[in-house]
């Protein structure tokens, strides 16, 4: 009986733990003050990029396997929204640092595919900053501009912000104690600034990714609009 009632108490904390984080969830459905909508629907236009890609292209072998980033970049970003409004905002900030890794990760490993089967096969971490210098560089944006006439060669992605960005979700990863939220006295219950913070975070990075495709992949911009005119509504 002893032991059995040790399972029981272990469970009942689960239970209980269920009970606050769904309270909060309510809670932050109900005060998310339209941020929500926009960032469901860029996160949705992610999927559209990947079809709007897969039917442009006569696909490389490892461009159709780069595809696959896309689905895995939706369901981050709806399990860290889901998360965050339960209060959980470490686990829901780890989530937001894979989305901005692998939404780089896409156009840089496009076109090399040595180094998308060395990140596959051989288990070769990305560098964030390598990545971002990679398909800023002169070189990179002469090829994207021979290959999509009529494209400028600005740079694709601000590398201040996205390393600041990047930077400040990798603490929450690595355990900064800074980031602890377990010794704050109102863990994991609901706070209106943090949830807003997050969704707004989250669309800052949608917002970043979304611009880089867009600038690799010239013909996404007018494809998206079509398939996807939600997006021209909120902007």
């Amino acid at each position: 009986m002893g032991y059995s009632n040790k399972i029981d108490e272990k469970k009942s904390l689960l239970i209980e733990l269920h009970s606050k984080l769904e309270k909060n969830l309510k809670r932050s459905l109900e005060t998310e003050g339209g941020i929500f909508e926009r960032v469901e629907i860029k996160a949705r236009s992610f999927t559209i990029v990947c079809d709007i890609l897969k039917d442009k292209y006569n696909l490389l072998f490892h461009q159709k396997e780069i595809l696959t980033i896309f689905d895995e970049m939706f369901a981050d970003i709806i399990i860290s929204i889901y998360l965050a409004g339960c209060a959980l905002d470490k686990p829901a900030q780890s989530l937001l640092r894979r989305v901005i890794e692998l939404g780089v990760g896409i156009v840089y490993l496009w076109d090399l595919p040595h180094k998308f089967w060395g990140w596959k096969e051989r288990d070769i971490d990305l560098n964030f900053n390598e990545m971002i210098s990679h398909v800023n560089s002169e070189e990179y944006r002469i090829l994207v501009c021979k290959e999509n006439p009529g494209h400028t060669q600005e740079a694709f992605i601000d590398h201040k912000k996205a390393n600041e960005i990047y930077g400040s979700l990798s603490d929450t990863i690595h355990g900064k104690i800074s980031t602890f939220e377990s010794v704050l006295p109102d863990r994991y219950d609901f706070n209106l600034d943090d949830w807003t913070k997050h969704l707004n975070k989250t669309e800052e990075i949608e917002t970043i990714l979304l611009d880089l495709w867009r600038q690799r992949f010239l013909y996404v911009v007018n494809e998206l609009d079509v398939r996807c005119p939600q997006l021209e509504r909120i902007h």
